[in-house]
């Protein structure tokens, strides 16, 4: 039959306890008892079928407390009956009883009604809805009020009755009738089992008294009181996980952020361009906010001084079993710990070296570099947002350019001993370079030199990234956010860049703020958003470069990593500072011929 149901959830286990439970069934009854006196119960008989349901649910532990009721109305003065029991079959005749089911298999409709009324007379069985009875009275014949009885006891009807009577009474001033109790089932063609009861009403004076209500179910020992279900025995363990895992996301987009696009972040392909200490924390993040396609590109293994600052490595990553002298590959190793931490993140990790200008390559080597470069750019073209934290400078000079290129979302984080900065690179509509993109630069729109090999002739402290132990944890976390951020702002990664101050409807992301660049000083704590303009002489973003970079391909990479001054050729650089050093001749000159004066 059809249901009409009121589910009541309450968000804390006292609050579920305090909750009146005789108002909740109160309130419940009283429904069925303003539609039996409107008629809308005889119009749509499935109101006089409700259950109420209170509930508290602990999502953490798959635990569920429960109270079901089925409001039942009760008459103050119970109804009797006025002979035994009688089963249908010994009332009617086989043919009646075919007659009766096909009745009400034509009235439902393939559907399922829970309250009709049976018409005799004579030999015909009629079946008819209570609506048609309301109008058009029993026409001369007797007349059966029947119900889906869902009792299995023979002189026991079950709670529906109850709301059946109390309408009969109400809305037809009922004082004897006779009550179909049908059980048929889908495997029982006859209806053998079910039962004809007369019944007498007791007569009451109008206005009628509001009945009780009842309907509590019984807990598991019997008792008026809760339930309370586990299902934790019987949820898969990996598809916990997944659900807790996002348990922190739903709430934030149930309690304060409806709009939280949380089906892009889980399906978003989140490239880091390292797997370092950066690495590590920026992957960690990626993963509280629910982002499940997480590739790792590195060239370097696990070192012993690694697992403490570098979270998804441990003591047994520093030794590769295939060759004990040296540790296990980063990016392969990443990648499997995000998969221990959350089972349903898509990761990978790819051992390659990314080229880098002043780094030459030779002929022997040519095919090997051109094959990282074509891995490289083919990991990019894949990715939604790229992030930059590699170690080194002119590391970071190949990915930037490429990200340009293809327009994809490119976040930068570099470190420094105490200060750090997180900051997003132009996106182009179309690719290309400068022009639109938020009209913000990039990395390398300050320098004045091209990025060459910054390790060459360096000791040990100077090769080694240096810095404050919790700085790198800072800067991840605030890179991850500003992704977000951009994420949820109509322009994405176009967005212009705002500055501290702005607030509210200033802003176009739902989350706040998208800086352009972060730079975070932890001597005195403080962070600070600087707005980087686009540098038209920039070895990486400018058009020069981009441009040249698209139409060369591999053979412009080749002159870049071999010919030192070619990238300040090519991005202008060299005539810039060609015409600085004229000027600089020049008023050295003038200073000279001021002089003589004196």
């Amino acid at each position: 039959t059809q249901w009409r149901r009121t589910v009541t959830v309450v968000n804390t286990l006292e609050e579920f306890k305090n909750t009146d439970k005789k108002a909740f069934l109160d309130s419940a009854g009283s429904r069925i008892l303003a539609d039996i006196d409107s008629g809308a119960a005889v119009t749509d008989p499935s109101l006089l079928s409700r259950f109420a349901l209170l509930v508290f649910s602990d999502l953490k532990a798959f635990t569920h407390t429960y109270w079901l009721a089925f409001p039942a109305l009760c008459l103050p003065s119970a109804p009797t009956l006025a002979a035994d029991p009688s089963p249908l079959a010994s009332c009617i005749s086989h043919q009646q009883v075919e007659q009766l089911r096909a009745g009400y298999s034509a009235l439902v409709g393939g559907g399922c009604v829970g309250y009709f009324v049976v018409r005799l007379k004579g030999s015909v069985v009629d079946v008819v809805s209570l609506e048609v009875y309301d109008n058009e009275g029993d026409k001369g014949g007797e007349c059966w009020f029947g119900f889906l009885d869902p009792s299995g006891m023979e002189g026991n009807p079950g709670w529906p009755l109850r709301n059946l009577v109390c309408l009969l009474q109400r809305r037809w001033s009922m004082t004897k009738a006779s009550i179909l109790c049908y059980r048929d089932t889908a495997s029982d063609h006859q209806a053998t089992r079910s039962v004809v009861l007369q019944i007498s009403i007791a007569a009451t004076p109008p206005p009628p008294p509001s009945p009780t209500v009842v309907g509590w179910e019984a807990n598991a020992r019997g008792k008026m009181g809760p339930r309370k279900v586990d299902l934790t025995p019987f949820l898969d363990p990996t598809r916990r996980a997944v659900e807790s895992a996002d348990l922190n996301l739903n709430l934030m987009k149930w309690r304060f952020l409806p709009e939280l696009d949380t089906e892009r972040l889980a399906s978003m392909h989140c490239v880091l361009l390292g797997s370092g200490t950066l690495g590590c924390n920026v992957a960690r993040c990626l993963l509280s906010w629910g982002c499940r396609k997480v590739s790792f590109l590195d060239y370097g293994k696990v070192s012993f001084s690694n697992p403490t600052r570098q979270w998804l490595f441990e003591f047994e990553d520093c030794t590769d079993p295939d060759n004990p002298t040296e540790g296990r590959p980063k990016a392969a190793t990443a990648a499997s710990r995000l998969s221990r931490i959350v089972p349903n993140v898509l990761s990978k990790g790819v051992h390659v070296p990314i080229p880098m200008p002043g780094h030459p390559v030779g002929e022997a080597s040519e095919a090997r570099v051109k094959s990282e470069v074509e891995e490289l750019e083919a990991l990019i073209d894949s990715a939604d947002v790229v992030f930059l934290l590699t170690d080194s400078r002119e590391s970071r000079w190949l990915p930037t350019l490429m990200c340009v290129a293809k327009a994809k979302p490119c976040i930068n984080v570099a470190l420094g001993f105490d200060t750090f900065l997180v900051m997003r690179h132009p996106v182009h509509e179309g690719g290309g370079g400068q022009g639109g993109g938020g009209c913000v630069g990039c990395y390398f729109c300050n320098d004045v030199v091209a990025p060459t090999d910054s390790s060459k002739n360096r000791t040990l402290d100077q090769q080694c990234t240096t810095t404050r132990p919790g700085l790198s944890a800072m800067a991840s976390a605030l890179s991850v956010e500003l992704l977000v951020s951009m994420m949820h702002h109509p322009l994405g990664p176009r967005a212009p860049a705002d500055l501290a101050g702005q607030v509210g409807d200033d802003t176009g992301s739902m989350l706040g703020l998208v800086p352009h660049q972060v730079r975070g000083f932890l001597a005195n704590f403080s962070n600070v958003l600087i707005h980087g303009k686009p540098f038209e002489g920039c070895t990486a973003c400018s058009s020069k470069v981009v441009d040249a970079y698209m139409r060369g391909g591999w053979e412009f990479l080749m002159r870049v990593f071999n010919e030192p001054g070619y990238l300040e050729e090519v991005s202008g650089l060299k005539a810039l500072t060609e015409a600085a050093d004229a000027a600089m001749a020049d008023w050295d000159d003038e200073e000279e011929e001021d002089g003589d004066d004196f």
